[in-house]
């Protein structure tokens, strides 16, 4: 087992995070994605704890921080199995083993290329399919177990995406592989949702039942990658998994509206949104246009 974390501008948090960590897995790939920070202090106190840091000359998005990270990892040590970490992200009590177990106990362990969380702070996760063995619909990268073998199989991560839907996309060419990703039972991530706002009507924080509701805030930058690689992955994949691809599309179009109606920037969230849907009619992918992530500040 290897461990491969990627970081952007990480604080002091994620040196506790990393140091975290290695008390599960002893091998640990740190990859500095081109942070603009001043971060050598805290790269090298990771560097002390026993992980590999490994430093890009520029930001190039999580898919090529990611898959730098898990070709260093198996380069060094050929691991069965990699596990991809965001910084912000830590899982509890005795989750790798949890996972492990639920692939050795699989009634066809051969094809479980992933093992995810089955919850995320304490809330589990949408499945695919009911059952003991479930699974999960469309698991984030961080908390992950990945069989290295399927790397060879399937490919990397695509970086054309640079940042979100990354996971996503990969999750589907598993799937068309005729691969699965179950859930660990009672494996829990625990993972940092950002920028969380109350979700307000005409002054009212709205609640279901007793919940207050929150609308879970993006940057517009962020935005543009999610409606951009939300539509290149439909048509990638609409003919081979038209249930998984309308079921996110459907999840994707709510929280656009509840951003849209409800969250601050909305200018900037439809210019964003409308960008996106443009690059992706044309193909354009890779990194936001400089001029365009300036009009999205």
């Amino acid at each position: 087992m290897a461990a491969v974390v990627s970081v952007f501008n990480p604080a002091a948090a994620a040196v506790e995070n990393v140091r975290w960590l290695l008390r599960y897995v002893s091998q640990v790939v740190v990859v500095n994605d081109g942070s603009t920070a001043e971060v050598s202090t805290l790269l090298g106190e990771m560097e002390a704890l026993g992980a590999v840091v490994i430093s890009l000359g520029a930001n190039s998005g999580i898919a090529a921080a990611l898959n730098t990270g898990i070709q260093a990892a198996r380069t060094r040590w050929a691991p069965e199995w990699v596990v991809t970490m965001d910084q912000d992200s830590r899982f509890n009590g005795d989750y790798i083993r949890q996972a492990l177990g639920a692939e050795k106990s699989s009634r066809d362990p051969e094809t479980v290329a992933m093992v995810c969380a089955q919850l995320h702070n304490g809330v589990p996760l949408p499945v695919l399919n009911a059952g003991p063995e479930a699974e999960v619909f469309d698991p984030m990268q961080s908390g992950t177990l990945i069989r290295s073998a399927v790397f060879d199989r399937v490919g990397y991560l695509d970086e054309s995406l640079f940042i979100d839907c990354v996971d996503s996309e990969f999750n589907a060419r598993v799937r068309n592989a005729g691969l699965r990703a179950i859930a660990g039972p009672g494996c829990n991530l625990e993972h940092s949702l950002g920028d969380a706002r109350p979700l307000r009507v005409l002054g009212w924080h709205a609640r279901l039942g007793q919940k207050k509701l929150f609308v879970h805030y993006h940057a517009p930058f962020r935005v543009y990658y999610i409606t951009r690689n939300s539509l290149v992955m439909a048509r990638r994949y609409f003919r081979q998994q038209p249930q998984w691809v309308i079921r996110r599309m459907g999840m994707e179009l709510q929280s656009h509206i509840v951003r849209l109606v409800y969250g601050p920037n909305r200018r900037k969230h439809v210019l964003a949104t409308v960008s996106g849907i443009r690059d992706a009619m044309r193909g354009r992918l890779g990194k936001i246009d400089e001029q365009l992530a300036a009009r999205l500040r």
